[in-house]
């Protein structure tokens, strides 16, 4: 499975997971019906990926929503990818928020004082 892709709906974001270029990308808003069963496709591909990671990992957010749930889920995405990371090997990611959006800035830095990851914070005018 090197490529892996969801379409967004209002609920759920677009995920583009892409395992030769080493890039995550999720995109839109995460509030699906059943988190457990939209992030488990992602956890099954990850759990793939990271047997051999590419020595830079890409991870794209451009979230404008995300609930309680699809918090927990990121949380342990990020987890997973933090392992690599104290392997020595990179994992960047690029957490996009819209102009004025500080509740999403701020959860993306909560998400950095978590881990040992290279956030990179990019404030944008459209998300998508």
């Amino acid at each position: 499975m090197k490529r892996f892709h969801i379409e967004r709906t209002e609920t759920s974001p677009e995920v583009d997971l892409d395992l030769d270029q080493g890039l995550l990308e999720f995109i839109g808003r995460s509030l699906p019906h059943n988190s457990e069963q939209f992030y488990h496709r992602v956890y099954n591909w990850l759990d793939e990926y990271l047997r051999a990671p590419r020595v830079e990992t890409t991870v794209n957010m451009r979230l404008d929503y995300l609930d309680t749930s699809s918090s927990k889920h990121l949380y342990n995405i990020f987890q997973k990818l933090d392992a690599v990371s104290e392997r020595g090997q990179r994992v960047q990611v690029n957490w996009h928020y819209e102009t004025g959006d500080e509740e999403m800035a701020e959860t993306g830095k909560d998400y950095q004082s978590f881990f040992k990851l290279d956030f990179n914070f990019i404030e944008v005018k459209d998300l998508f």
